[in-house]
């Protein structure tokens, strides 16, 4: 999904902005950082973490080592609690997850993936 892409479906679905904010690969490529990425991940409240499982046909992706789960809705947007802060950024009218945030999640995650993003990010910040 491009940057477009995911404000489109961002749009669709109409989440509360004061509760969500979009992480990860997804707020890389709404930060300009990246080009694409398979699908929309969001890290919301916990309150609002249970609206959603009872408004949508949510399923469980994975359940994260600190015992918090991670959801999938109709196959493109991810969310869970995890990494929720109300420390962001608006892109437009959507809530992102901010440069620094990222590159300190990326750090103590540090998958494969991560060290990618992180070399990625690097670069595009030269």
């Amino acid at each position: 999904m491009n940057r477009e892409e995911i404000i489109n479906t961002l749009k669709k679905y109409s989440f509360d902005i004061k509760r969500y904010i979009v992480i990860s690969g997804t707020a890389m490529v709404l930060h300009g950082l990246k080009d694409e990425t398979n699908d929309i991940d969001l890290s919301v409240t916990p309150d609002y973490e249970e609206e959603l499982l009872e408004d949508y046909l949510a399923v469980l992706e994975h359940t994260n080592p600190n015992g918090s789960h991670a959801y999938m809705i109709n196959g493109i947007i991810n969310f869970g609690p995890e990494y929720y802060t109300e420390n962001r950024e608006f892109i437009g009218e959507i809530p992102v997850q901010t440069i620094k945030n990222i590159i300190e999640i990326k750090k103590k995650l540090y998958r494969d993936k991560d060290k990618k993003d992180l070399e990625l990010i690097y670069r595009r910040l030269q």
